[in-house]
């Protein structure tokens, strides 16, 4: 009897710690599981091209679309395609380059260096939806930048120029979440999404042929295993920003966590460990987006 009573209290105890954290939940199971994909990810890119591991992914999100539609019906057509596509585009480079990244570099490292797409956001926001900037924001940029040379350290003898697929990857995130602010106006989550998954699945079943190599049924299922875990890392951050008490200004920062989880995976998998100049600029980073963050929350 008592022990039954103490574990009804043990469930009632987690459950009020839980109550009203559930979106900072979801996105801390995320960023494990993006980096959980991301490292089978990295294993798998030493024998086979960035491009056959990335369609996997979007053959997994694509699955999940005529599922969707399977229930939900087709989506309405686009208002936005040109934005559409871009967008699309935007989002299969930054996986691809990631993949590349992962391939070249330990995943502390390269998972930093795409820390840097909320400093080129605001860029693009500048140049392309003209908008206007706080000062403590540009500071984030500047902090960031600054985070990124140190981790790069141009001349010295531990520079990697693999680094740039890093870059080249928060780039192109960057350009799809600007592109999402012009999406998101003419069209429905569902339109976007369905562009989001066609255009990358499309574009790179068209590339598939060129870089295949044939897999065993092992690498076959940690392919699908990569895949599952990055699609099910986007459902997680999609609930998280439907909860009632989320706000972006306090899970955006729990996507830094993914450094965390990468470095720690990393090590666990690949026996890497960060150097302090990575480390620091790691912290730069960190530190930058989190104060432009703070600059952009109401007083």
């Amino acid at each position: 009897m008592n022990r039954h009573l103490s574990s009804a209290g043990t469930a009632m105890n987690i459950g009020a710690l839980v109550r009203g954290r559930e979106s900072i939940l979801l996105c801390l199971a995320a960023m494990l599981l993006f980096a959980a994909s991301d490292v089978i990810a990295k294993h798998l890119s030493e024998t086979f091209h960035p491009l056959q591991i990335a369609w996997f992914r979007y053959l997994a999100a694509s699955i999940l679309l005529a599922v969707v539609c399977l229930r939900s019906g087709l989506p309405a057509p686009s208002a936005a395609s040109a934005s559409q596509v871009i967008r699309g585009v935007g989002m299969a480079g930054a996986t691809i380059l990631l993949i590349a990244a992962l391939k070249l570099q330990p995943m502390a490292e390269a998972t930093a260096l795409v820390f840097i797409s909320p400093g080129l956001v605001t860029l693009l926001c500048v140049l392309i939806l003209k908008e206007r900037v706080p000062a403590r924001r540009w500071l984030g940029v500047a902090g960031g930048l600054l985070g990124v040379l140190v981790i790069l350290r141009p001349g010295f003898a531990g520079y990697n120029p693999a680094a740039f697929f890093s870059i080249g990857s928060a780039a192109s995130w960057a350009t799809a979440l600007v592109m999402t602010r012009r999406a998101v106006v003419a069209d429905s989550l569902a339109t976007t999404l369905a562009y989001s998954a066609l255009t990358g699945f499309v574009l790179l079943s068209l590339a598939l042929p060129f870089v295949f190599q044939e897999m065993s049924f092992e690498q076959v299922v940690l392919s699908c295993a990569t895949a599952g875990l990055w699609l099910a890392a986007h459902v997680a951050i999609a609930f998280a920003y439907r909860r009632p008490e989320a706000q972006v200004s306090r899970l955006a920062p729990v996507s830094y966590t993914h450094l965390l989880w990468a470095t720690g995976i990393g090590y666990l998998a690949f026996g890497t460990i960060p150097d302090a100049m990575t480390v620091a600029g790691s912290v730069l980073i960190v530190a930058s987006g989190l104060a432009a963050l703070k600059g952009d929350r109401p007083a």
